[in-house]
């Protein structure tokens, strides 16, 4: 009877430690390895991208619905390094455009930045694209919407509301996480753009022109001239008297009109100006702002 128990006992002791290293191999596989961790950036929100457009915007035929192509033109950089390249291209959809009139030098478009395409073809829904399912914690879906106006020193006169090589800033809505072994791929595949490397897309329009007008001459009124002093002799013991004559004038002379100069027959536009790039929501406030309460 002893020599069962301890044969029982000793099964007990053999039993027991398998089962709790069994139990810590899978708590330490549920937990996520530091390599895991490691492959993932996430780039907080209101994280700003400076952009180049690589696609011109025309005054006349730009609508909501048109897409917008743009280039990064300055890494963005998180502590563990470069997260987005500069070179990446950046696509959106204009949802709203304002044209200027004769009293308002000034555009505005509203443009939905949707998603970035890197060098080595990862694609990465931006916070609010249509076709992405997930939006920050705890925002309504029109704030998490990469939404950004952006104002133009624009006149009638411009063909063009955004030009090639326009400057754009976009600020993310959200928290946007990136696969960081994409972005290791892309880096050494993405080239920066280099200044002159976007052609202005301005065009010379015809316009008749007109040969200016030519002056007319000086007008000169010839002068008087002067009259000698008249001396009357004077008599025994007086002396002798002189009246003065009178001096010369001058000529006067008129000016005459100056000629207009003529005009080409070709006008060139300015190349419109971006004044700022502001990120708002449907309601067209910032998404800093924080909600009026109710009374």
């Amino acid at each position: 009877m002893r020599r069962f128990n301890w044969i029982f006992f000793s099964a007990l002791l053999f039993i027991v430690p398998a089962s709790s290293s069994t139990g810590a191999q899978q708590a330490a596989a549920a937990q996520p390895s530091a390599t895991e961790a490691s492959l993932s950036v996430t780039l907080s929100a209101g994280t700003k991208v400076e952009l180049l457009v690589t696609r011109p915007v025309w005054t006349l035929t730009a609508k909501a619905g048109d897409v917008i192509y743009a280039q990064t033109s300055f890494p963005v950089v998180t502590g563990t390094g470069i997260a987005i390249p500069a070179g990446t291209y950046v696509e959106g959809t204009i949802e709203s455009v304002t044209r200027p009139t004769r009293r308002t030098s000034r555009a505005e478009i509203d443009v939905l930045f949707t998603k970035m395409i890197f060098a080595n073809g990862y694609v990465v829904p931006l916070p609010g694209d249509p076709g992405a399912t997930a939006t920050a914690p705890g925002l309504p879906v029109e704030a998490a919407e990469t939404l950004i106006a952006i104002t133009i020193q624009a006149t009638t006169a411009n063909d063009l509301l955004l030009d090639n090589g326009a400057d754009v800033e976009m600020t993310l809505a959200a928290p946007l996480a990136l696969d960081a072994q994409q972005i290791a791929q892309a880096i050494p595949l993405s080239h920066v753009p280099q200044p002159g490397q976007f052609k202005s897309a301005t065009q010379c329009r015809y316009i008749p022109g007109s040969p200016g007008t030519p002056g007319t001459s000086d007008t000169v009124i010839p002068g008087s001239p002067g009259t000698p002093s008249t001396t009357i002799p004077g008599g025994p013991g007086m002396p002798d008297i002189t009246i003065p004559g009178t001096p010369a004038t001058p000529d006067t002379v008129i000016p005459g009109m100056a000629g207009t100069p003529g005009t080409p027959d070709y006008i060139c536009p300015a190349a419109p100006m971006v004044i700022s790039c502001a990120p708002v929501v449907k309601n067209k406030q910032p998404l800093t702002s924080q909600p009026v309460a109710a009374r």
